[in-house]
């Protein structure tokens, strides 16, 4: 009986693949943000950010990061 594998996931930006079973972006990919965890500048929350450049988890730890 085979093993069902998932399907990687796709980017429209780059020729991406998996490595080792790590999902990897090419060099220099303007989309690999959208699949990196990061922690939130005020909260230090893990969050995977929503536009580019965010930099906290959500609006109220980014209004009082930035006050």
């Amino acid at each position: 009986m085979k093993a069902l594998r998932k399907p990687a996931p796709r980017c429209d930006s780059c020729e991406a693949l998996m490595i080792n079973g790590v999902y990897c972006h090419e060099s220099g990919c303007p989309d690999m943000w959208k699949t990196k965890t990061y922690l939130c500048k005020w909260c230090g929350e893990k969050f995977t950010p929503e536009e580019k450049h965010q930099i906290c988890c959500c609006d109220s730890c980014a209004e009082n990061y930035n006050t």
